[in-house]
């Protein structure tokens, strides 16, 4: 860009605002590159201006326009920081499912043994035994936090 500026620019831009050129201006504006781009976007304006003034309805209050634009950007800027957390927590409920995949089998028939010891006919009775079973409330802890995780997980919904 030179920093010059054409002698004619404010004739080409009065010219292009109101359609009216004289030849002269004319054979000007078709002969310099800058007085021709010039026109284009005086008469571009002029179109959106006119386009705006036929509108109907009125334009929204531009402080409503400035707090929708904060909003979202907060919004953006959340999701974007929770991104990672999301991901870790996802990564972390796939590690406890694998090993308790892993662990199944043997957990199964400790778990089975467990149960055979506990007695269901008085619950009361027998509660201070049957939740003082450190492998029960280890194997219901993770059925519980599993399926509170994945519910958690499944109701996010990603932007």
């Amino acid at each position: 860009m030179t920093g010059r500026t054409c002698p004619y620019e404010e004739s080409v831009a009065e010219a292009a605002r109101s359609g009216e050129w004289s030849p002269e201006l004319e054979t000007h504006r078709n002969g310099c590159l800058s007085c021709a781009e010039l026109t284009l976007v005086v008469a571009a304006l002029a179109t959106d201006a006119e386009m705006l003034e036929a509108l109907d309805t009125p334009m929204p209050d531009p402080s409503v326009i400035w707090l929708r634009s904060l909003l979202a950007t907060r919004e953006r800027d959340f999701h974007r920081a929770t991104r990672a957390i999301i991901w870790v927590q996802r990564a972390a409920v796939a590690a406890a499912l694998a090993v308790g995949m892993a662990f199944t089998p043997g957990l199964w028939k400790v778990a089975r043994s467990a149960m055979a010891g506990l007695e269901f006919s008085s619950p009361l009775a027998d509660l201070p035994r049957a939740a003082g079973s450190p492998l029960l409330v280890v194997v219901i802890s993770m059925v519980v936090l599993g399926g509170l995780a994945f519910m958690e997980f499944t109701s996010l919904s990603e932007g």
